[in-house]
């Protein structure tokens, strides 16, 4: 039988696939260039392709392509349902990427993002109206759309529990350390702070004990769980200087709290240069760095052989007396957000860049993301765990 010219091309397109896959490591390489969403449809093709990308390896591989081109997720405003958008560094091109708003979440009260790691985002919920002082934490996969309940952690009594999300170094692990007070008191009269910690190799909390100091609530944040994590440690503001030195609390990946202070300022500097409210915790380069905002003016310090160094002097823009709502940074970056506008100083450049207005920011939370493949459990569900 003499072959057609459109049996031809599948013939000849069917061995070319074949020796693609039979290339295994090539193949590999080529499906973790793809984004997440078009993985997920390779998946349906067949078997084989399937369980490539269901391999403990191959997520690593596609983590790691991710991660140069990382991006930033945000949140703009907290509504019934969480909507989620990318943003590239240096771009304020808002990109619908998720909607997030899992069954079995408390309805009536919005949910927060406080983290974003490996591709999953940790945020809180507040558990009911009856119960306003706790949360349930849910851990999301934006572009997956899956999403995992915690189980629910002690009860806090009198104040916001505190979260901070830890991960590494395997990139299935995580752990959410909550800070909370079962609302016993010392003799003096002080609440009583404790720490349970969830470990996605367990699936379950487990109580650490006693921890020296509650993390303070942020700078216009609904909640106490603003935080960053760093070189293996999650750190917390827990206070400013008033009258003594401020405080940062930390804990490592095994379980080990301390206590820091926050820079101290030579001279007798009038109130203003001091550090202020408007002073964050981020992660410049690999380094636990503060960014503290004053009236005209921003300092960048860097933690740096256990003290800290003024790392940056520079100009505040005129925002036109608008609210710094949410701070973060990447690699090249700080962004600010505001009331209505989004702005990023450039390190290279030292300069300032404005975009907006817009119209939509409430509770603003913007974190760096890189897209995953990673389930929700930390990786139990892939092959070769």
């Amino acid at each position: 039988m003499v072959e057609t010219r459109a049996q031809h091309r599948r013939r000849v397109t069917s061995q070319a696939w074949n020796r693609v896959e039979s290339g295994r490591g090539a193949f590999r390489d080529i499906l973790s260039r793809l984004s997440v969403r078009s993985i997920r449809s390779a998946k349906m093709v067949n078997k084989y392709w399937r369980g490539s990308v269901r391999e403990n390896y191959f997520a690593t591989m596609q983590l790691a392509q991710s991660r140069k081109k990382p991006l930033y997720i945000a949140c703009p405003r907290v509504d019934n349902a969480m909507n989620l958008s990318l943003l590239k560094p240096g771009d304020f091109n808002f990109r619908h990427h998720a909607t997030v708003d899992p069954p079995g979440r408390s309805a009536d009260h919005h949910m927060h993002m406080i983290a974003s790691f490996n591709g999953l985002v940790c945020c809180i919920n507040q558990l009911s109206d009856e119960h306003e002082e706790d949360y349930q934490i849910w851990i999301c996969n934006p572009s997956t759309e899956e999403t995992l309940l915690l189980p629910q952690g002690r009860t806090s009594s009198w104040t916001q529990p505190s979260i901070g999300v830890a991960y590494g170094p395997d990139i299935s692990e995580y752990k959410i350390f909550r800070i909370f007070s079962d609302g016993e008191r010392n003799t003096g009269g002080d609440l009583l702070v404790e720490c349970e910690v969830y470990s996605s190799s367990t699936g379950a909390w487990r109580s650490i004990g006693s921890v020296p100091h509650l993390p303070m609530s942020v700078y216009y944040s609904p909640h106490r769980s603003g935080h960053v994590f760093v070189g293996g440690k999650i750190y917390w503001l827990v206070s400013f200087e008033d009258p003594e030195p401020g405080l940062i609390l930390y804990v490592d990946m095994d379980e080990r709290f301390g206590v820091m202070e926050l820079p101290q300022f030579p001279s007798e500097p009038l109130d203003e240069d001091r550090i202020t409210i408007c002073t964050y915790l981020i992660n410049l380069g690999g380094s636990l760095s503060l960014v503290v905002l004053h009236g005209y003016y921003f300092d960048i310090w860097v933690w740096e052989e256990a003290s800290w160094v003024l790392e940056d002097r520079a100009y505040l823009p005129d925002m036109d007396y608008e609210l710094v709502l949410f701070l973060t940074s990447s690699e090249k970056e700080i962004l600010c957000v505001t009331d209505s506008h989004l702005w990023t100083y450039h390190f290279n450049t030292r300069k300032w860049k404005k975009s907006g207005p817009f119209t939509w920011f409430t509770n603003p939370a913007m974190f760096l993301f890189t897209e995953s493949i990673l389930p929700c459990n930390g990786g139990v569900k892939l092959l070769g765990r």
